[in-house]
């Protein structure tokens, strides 16, 4: 074999393994993160900022260079493997982004309710279902108790419409107005907020019969995410910097300097930026705002009453992966003193990343050039194996999540920052509760190395200071659900563990329990203290189990029921497709053909209605003694006394 075939070996090696998964480049350079530190030091063109672990640019440039870094494919956050070609490996198998986010209903979703409009009090009515009790959540369709506004569904045209439907007498509804642009929709006391496409916009409705606009505002970035808190709009935008990036325009005419932009203090896995903003629905006026470095695969936007947490991956790539395993006390003993003096000669370099990986690729090829045959066979084989090693030893260290908490008390700001191995699902991966952050994640498959699933526990600092590992060796996280000091993961491959976790120590989580049965679930809901349903999928079709955690030691499998016939449940994709009636002892799941209504109590599902809207299915929503099911361009209203068609509604 020729030296530059060698070359080519150990390249191609090296390449899959640092590509691979990864983060946690610090925790590869040695305990103290000395050597990475000291090259920071040297080629970081940013400089310093508001908190040890995060920083800002510099100047502009210094922000188009991150950028630059982040995309030339020497650190690349994409989804890679160390696997043979065909062999799983590290993509998330949807991951997020292509997930379904999930959440579950309000606290009092399914009581009376207490607000007025003018004069009238509401009706009981449902709220969409969200996962914290307070933060309501965009969805396609909003209603007051008297006024129900539904948005043509999120995957028609732009210019679709959105409906508005009288339903103050909620067995006789009608459709008296519409507003001319769709999107996910927030309804702030008489203002209806629309998310639209590149657009968002403030109608007054305090007469549906005659929405006016209030105003509008031109939107150059995505709306990742937002939440309706005591009367305050918060947005989670995200931008993807192009050629000419500086300043970050992301919503109406605010201009956001790249010198205020907030980064990791070390690489990142960087391809937007994500701009935490607060808006007042009455005007769309922004009044604060923080723009954070972010990335968008395998990451996760959670909000709380008191913060919003943004989430980066941190991969490690084919040089540090290399460089660090060299650098240790088995890499460096590999070496002669050459390729050591060159090797260490390397990092007082002031060039760019990728130029030291190809100088490093030619210090290995010098290195083997000065070997007979047999010799460099062997040194090719202990490097082979050494690597793999150290991969396997560092396994948690090569893909990591930053996470980076805004304080919304007050301006906004972003206060810490943290990380923890692997990467999460979904918002509900992550969960705050008394002064601590829980997040879930799955550490992916690598060549020889199987997946693992860990849950950390981060003080306000966003230092772990409790963790549980090793859930679901040779799977990855399909569903979590935090509540209160309990927490529930579903992993998944073949079969379907459900994991019961006790939380109540920080310091000191324990798994509780462990159940295995067929199929899994995506979504987690609490229906009652004693009662979690997980929706899911069993052999292609939809799947509702009903699990008792009275006993979170051994938590049991009730009553299950496969949706046979259908492929697919919107809440596979979305948890505002599902609704839980409490009053009734009821939940809503969508169907791809039909949609299903199931009562719970008594420990057993039981199908109460089967509604036929000539399709899928999409919300549902109560009013009083009402459930309204609605369709792409229809609602059905059915009496829950008796689950009788009482109405169908064309919109």
């Amino acid at each position: 074999m020729t030296d530059r075939t060698t070359l080519i070996a150990v390249a191609l090696t090296a390449l899959l393994v640092g590509s691979a998964v990864g983060a946690g480049v610090a925790g590869l350079f040695g305990d103290d993160g000395t050597a990475e530190a000291d090259l920071e030091s040297k080629n970081d063109p940013l400089t310093g900022a508001t908190d040890p672990e995060l920083a800002t640019f510099a100047s502009d440039d210094a922000f188009v260079e991150y950028f630059r870094d982040a995309s030339s494919g020497i650190r690349s956050g994409g989804p890679t493997t160390l696997a043979p070609a065909g062999e799983d490996g590290v993509a998330l198998e949807g991951g997020t982004g292509g997930e379904p986010d999930v959440t579950t209903d309000t606290a009092d979703a399914g009581g009376e309710t207490a607000s007025e409009r003018g004069d009238r009090t509401e009706q009981r009515h449902s709220e969409t279902n969200v996962q914290e009790a307070g933060l309501d959540e965009p969805d396609v369709l909003k209603t007051d108790g008297e006024s129900a506004y539904y948005a043509t569904y999120r995957y028609t045209k732009r210019w679709a419409e959105t409906s508005i439907v009288d339903v103050s007498d909620p067995d006789a509804p009608r459709t008296v107005g519409s507003i001319p642009i769709s999107g996910d929709l927030l309804l702030a006391n008489d203002t209806l907020v629309v998310l639209g496409d590149q657009q968002a916009a403030g109608y007054d409705v305090s007469d549906p019969e005659d929405p006016e606009r209030l105003w509008r505002n031109d939107l150059e970035a995505t709306v990742e995410t937002a939440r309706l808190s005591d009367g305050d709009l918060y947005l989670v935008l995200v931008d993807r910097p192009g050629s000419d990036p500086c300043p970050i325009v992301p919503y109406g005419d605010t201009a956001i300097e790249c010198t205020d932009v907030v980064r990791p203090a070390t690489p990142a896995d960087a391809d937007a930026v994500y701009t935490a903003a607060r808006v007042d629905p009455e005007t769309g006026s922004l009044e604060s705002e923080e723009s954070v470095v972010g990335s968008r695969s395998l990451s996760a936007t959670y909000v709380s009453e008191n913060g919003i947490y943004l989430s980066y991956t941190r991969s490690t790539d084919r040089y540090e992966l290399q460089r660090s395993f060299l650098g240790s006390e088995n890499g460096s003993d590999l070496l002669d003193a050459t390729a050591r003096d060159r090797l260490a000669a390397l990092e007082t370099l002031d060039i760019s990343r990728r130029a030291k990986a190809v100088e490093l690729q030619e210090t290995l090829s010098d290195w083997y050039g000065r070997m007979d045959d047999d010799e460099r066979e062997a040194a090719r084989q202990a490097f082979r194996d050494g690597l793999r090693d150290y991969v396997a030893t560092h396994h948690r260290d090569l893909r990591t999540t930053g996470i980076v908490r805004i304080d919304i008390e007050g301006e906004l700001s972003a206060a810490a920052s943290g990380e923890v191995p692997g990467t999460p699902l979904n918002q509900f991966s992550m969960d705050e509760h008394d002064g601590h952050l829980r997040i879930a994640t799955t550490i992916p498959r690598t060549h020889g190395l199987d997946s693992e699933n860990d849950v950390y526990v981060l003080d306000s600092d966003l230092e772990t200071v409790g963790s549980v590992t090793g859930l679901g060796v040779d799977e990855r996280i399909y569903s979590v659900r935090f509540e209160g000091d309990e927490g529930y993961v579903v992993t998944y491959r073949e079969i379907d563990p459900f994991y019961t976790l006790d939380l109540s120590d920080p310091t000191n989580p324990t798994v509780d329990g462990e159940l295995k049965l067929p199929g899994f679930s995506t979504y987690l809901h609490p229906l009652e203290d004693d009662l979690v349903l997980g929706v899911g999928q069993e052999d292609r079709a939809p799947k509702a189990t009903l699990f008792d955690v009275s006993d979170p030691d051994n938590p049991v499998e009730l009553d299950s029921e496969i949706l046979t016939g259908e492929y697919y449940s919107a809440v596979s994709r979305t948890h505002t497709a599902f609704l839980q009636d409490e009053a009734h002892g009821v939940f809503f799941m969508p169907g791809g053909e039909q949609s299903y209504v199931f009562d719970y109590t008594g420990g057993e599902l039981e199908e109460v209605a089967r509604v036929d809207l000539g399709g899928a299915g999409t919300r549902a929503m109560y009013v009083g003694d009402y459930l309204y099911v609605f369709g792409e361009n229809r609602a059905v209203v059915v009496d829950e006394t008796n689950w009788e068609v009482v109405d169908r509604l064309e919109l």
